[in-house]
């Protein structure tokens, strides 16, 4: 029997060749005979791909940014650089399927064996910034982590209360002062007193973000607070 979705999508690849969703260049045709393309093959042209820089820190190697120990996927250059800004502020809801894929290889890259979290959660957005966005990122990087990872993933269990200016958009000292434990809050301490948290992030520069975040968990009784950001910005 004739798989109809099968042969619908490859007609319409056919008449209309997939893109890199980056640069737009015709990635290759569906009469194509080479063998099957990994899923990075089907978002990314080969140039694209080469521009993706893995971070070498480890999660084991790193306390920068707040936590025991902080682990960022991808240097934030080349291509995770032309991919997060319009993700975040632009609305290119394309790129979730291609984040998906970078963080599971990000997470397949890693022995977890001698790891364990209790609770996955994200570092927030306000009520009002959530209703601009539509999204948070860093949820959707929690929500993918839990799921490769097998561990539990919590939402409202850290909240943020106050908006303050996108980070990105101040220099090194600035980002410091825009930040403080005192914009977040843990409405229910008593379900994340003595956790393992894993916390994430999309981007992690100066580590301000993270920092403030695992401060107030850590009053709040947690046990130790993990860092995963999806890229890393060398400074």
């Amino acid at each position: 029997m004739i798989d109809i979705f099968s042969f619908a999508t490859a007609l319409l690849d056919t008449i209309f060749p997939p893109r890199c969703l980056v640069c737009s260049v015709f990635l290759s045709h569906s009469l194509d005979s080479s063998p099957k393309k990994q899923d990075l093959d089907n978002y990314l042209c080969d140039a694209c791909r080469q521009q993706l820089q893995i971070s070498k820190v480890s999660l084991d190697a790193s306390s920068q940014g707040g936590g025991e120990h902080v682990f960022s996927a991808y240097l934030y250059a080349g291509l995770l650089e032309k991919i997060i800004p319009p993700w975040k502020y632009h609305d290119r809801h394309e790129f979730f399927p291609l984040i998906k894929i970078l963080l599971k290889l990000a997470w397949s890259r890693h022995e977890f064996s001698a790891l364990h979290f209790d609770l996955i959660l994200a570092v927030p957005l306000t009520p009002l910034a959530l209703r601009k966005r539509g999204f948070n990122q860093a949820f959707f990087i929690a929500s993918c982590s839990a799921a490769f990872l097998e561990f539990p993933l919590a939402c409202n269990l850290l909240l943020k209360t106050i908006d303050t200016p996108r980070q990105a958009s101040l220099d090194r000292r600035a980002r410091t002062r825009n930040v403080s434990s005192d914009l977040f809050l843990v409405p229910e301490p008593e379900k994340i007193r003595g956790k393992n948290i894993l916390l994430c992030d999309d981007v992690l520069t100066t580590g301000t973000t993270l920092s403030a975040a695992a401060k107030v968990l850590k009053d709040a009784g947690a046990n130790s607070i993990s860092g995963f950001t999806l890229a890393r910005v060398l400074l």
